[in-house]
């Protein structure tokens, strides 16, 4: 098997893993000294570790001078490459995660309710997701300069949210289907003096629709406005749906033609 860095801890994590069956991969970055979000896209091919890491890991690992030669090499090499495309990719990964992933923003909309804390294992437990996820989403929000260590807790920055580049298709339906999921565990678990859950069904006419959906984005506007005034405690997400359930007149005849 050729010597990479990649190679060579998934070869010791699976060694530690056949020790102990419980060792995770957080207490593996642990014990390297680097960062589990680190250890993690590295393992998934998504990024290289840093020169510094680089030096921790195969100290941690006591890889031999040969082996720490070969390594070093295999740096420099990917360095030179992919420098550019690696912060391009990167950059771009991240927004789609902003996007895609429900956590990022209500991670960076739980920093306004009254006592936060900043730290992961607070906003993992008060938004139920996993330890490793909320790490990950503080870590990539610190990349897009949305939030910030001080004195070792997250805060958020004074940038505002934008985004200067074409969002793609798939993020924002990721983005929707999980939304539609979480609605659906929220019905089930929430009780309903803390949720609003209404539908009609009506017949349309379509030439209404940018009417309909230009009141939507305005009562919208106005509801965000009213809830997100004084001192919050919790995150919500807002969702109008209409979409319909006939199957579209236009969509059948271009088949037709």
């Amino acid at each position: 098997m050729e010597l990479t860095i990649k190679n060579l801890l998934l070869q010791e994590l699976a060694r530690r893993q056949t020790r102990n069956s419980a060792y995770s991969l957080r207490a593996f970055a642990r014990d390297l000294g680097i960062g589990v979000t680190s250890l993690s896209d590295v393992l998934a091919d998504k990024r290289n570790l840093s020169k510094t890491n680089l030096a921790k890991v195969m100290e941690r690992l006591a890889v031999s001078p040969v082996e720490k030669d070969r390594l070093w090499e295999n740096y420099k090499q990917n360095a030179s490459r992919a420098q550019d495309l690696d912060e391009k990719t990167l950059l771009e990964e991240d927004i789609f995660r902003l996007i895609s992933d429900w956590y990022y923003l209500a991670v960076l909309n739980l920093t306004k309710v009254h006592g936060f804390e900043g730290r992961a294992d607070w906003i993992a437990a008060r938004l139920g997701i996993k330890l490793e996820e909320a790490e990950e989403a503080l870590v990539r929000l610190e990349r897009l300069e949305l939030v910030k260590k001080t004195r070792g807790q997250y805060v958020r920055t004074k940038k505002q949210l934008t985004t200067s580049r074409d969002i793609p298709s798939s993020a924002i339906r990721k983005h929707h289907s999980q939304n539609l999921v979480l609605a659906e565990q929220s019905l089930h678990r929430d009780p309903v003096e803390y949720r609003e859950f209404g539908s009609v069904t009506v017949s349309v006419n379509p030439e209404k629709l940018p009417l309909a959906k230009e009141l939507l984005l305005k009562t919208r506007k106005k509801i965000v406005d009213l809830l997100d005034n004084g001192a919050t405690s919790e995150v919500y997400t807002l969702s109008f749906q209409l979409f319909p359930l006939t199957r579209l007149q236009i969509l059948t005849e271009d088949k037709n033609d």
